[in-house]
């Protein structure tokens, strides 16, 4: 309520009544109506703005707006009732200043919308079409409308048509729908593929190569069923798929190797039952604790591998001591078992700068247990 007592009008009435009683006849200057005429209205033009900041809150307008209207009202008061000399030239320098502070004001505003308009064109991206697509999924994802035409897809997808981006294309320019197996840039893919909401979900996984055992062909099987890690046979597609992927675009790929090491105490029978239940147990404890786009491997035994993509050394390393110290949980856990548990670690950091096979890889990756390789 106090602010709308301090329009400028309601200020000016009792400024010019104080020039007008100082003034004097041997001073007075005429101004012209037409100058009069343009003042009055930027005068009422800045009233109004005074007004709408107030509805609008924008408080920090206010000072240099009351400062321009009153600087205007002073000198043209001051002029025509004879005021003193410097009196005018105090109206216009208030004008100047507070109009300056105007422009000020002015230009801080649109910089700071610049700043927050990348911001908004990141929010604007968390479309319908893009929420559901996991942008760091590792495997080729897309997502299309009813129509068949693209409406997203992810990192991993568009490095199979050369880095194009593919969006608003038609999804048969690539694969058909509907047919179990697909071929991409010369490589075979499962495809997987779900409705929803009017939008169609594709995702491709890489063939599986078949194995031959007495006579009749065996897939292995893509995920680990007790600790829900991808498999041991996965591993060696996928990490030299990754190597591959790393060194084709110069990209870091670190991998850590865990050896969880049960021991029984003396006179103690091993228990093999509860050696399982903390390995299940530190396998969620792994998941939880690595990020969406990183992958974990169980590669049989007491060994768990995780491969971090564009991960560089020191946060690989970061990363490995994290999984070695574990929460209080797990702590306690291992307190009640007829066993010690030692976790061992060794980690890779791989900087894509020279080609490196999958039998390279893990051959480094184990001489580093206990320490660390470059």
């Amino acid at each position: 309520m106090m602010l709308w007592l301090t329009i400028p009008p309601l200020l000016s009435i009792p400024l010019s009544i104080i020039l007008i009683a100082f003034g004097g006849e041997s001073g007075k200057v005429s101004v012209g109506a037409p100058l009069w005429v343009l003042l009055l209205m930027l005068y009422f033009s800045l009233s109004m703005l005074y007004v709408v900041s107030i509805r609008r809150e924008a408080f920090a307008v206010l000072t240099p707006v009351q400062l321009a209207s009153q600087g205007i009202m002073v000198c043209l008061v001051s002029l025509e009732a004879g005021s003193p000399p410097i009196t005018p030239w105090l109206g216009v320098t208030g004008a100047v200043a507070g109009i300056f502070m105007l422009i000020h004001f002015s230009a801080g505003q649109k910089q700071k919308g610049a700043r927050q308009q990348p911001e908004k064109r990141e929010t604007a991206s968390d479309s319908p079409a893009t929420s559901a697509a996991p942008g760091g999924f590792p495997f080729p994802s897309v997502v299309t409308d009813g129509e068949g035409t693209i409406l997203y897809a992810n990192a991993a997808f568009e490095e199979l048509t050369d880095g194009k981006s593919v969006k608003n294309e038609k999804i048969t320019s690539f694969f058909i729908p509907g047919e179990p197996e697909i071929l991409l840039e010369k490589k075979k893919f499962t495809a997987l593929q779900k409705a929803q909401d009017n939008r169609f979900y594709f995702l491709l996984i890489d063939e599986i190569p078949q194995q031959k055992k007495s006579g009749q062909k065996t897939a292995f099987e893509l995920f680990d069923s007790k600790t829900g890690f991808y498999s041991r046979g996965y591993a060696k597609v996928r990490i030299a798929e990754e190597l591959s992927r790393a060194n084709r675009y110069r990209r870091w790929l670190c991998g850590i190797l865990l050896k969880i090491k049960c021991t029984s105490l003396p006179g103690l029978s091993r228990q093999e039952a509860l050696e399982e239940t903390f390995l299940i147990a530190y396998c969620q404890f792994v998941r939880d604790s690595i990020r969406n786009s990183d992958m974990g491997f169980f590669m049989g035994g007491d060994e768990l591998l995780i491969l971090l993509p564009e991960t560089p050394q020191q946060g690989a390393k970061d990363v490995s001591l994290k999984l070695v110290d574990l929460p209080e949980g797990l702590a306690e856990m291992k307190k009640d078992y007829p066993f010690t548990v030692d976790i061992e670690y060794g980690f890779l950091y791989y900087s894509g700068n020279y080609p490196l096979q999958y039998d390279q890889f893990m051959e480094k990756l184990y001489s580093s247990l206990g320490g660390a390789m470059e």
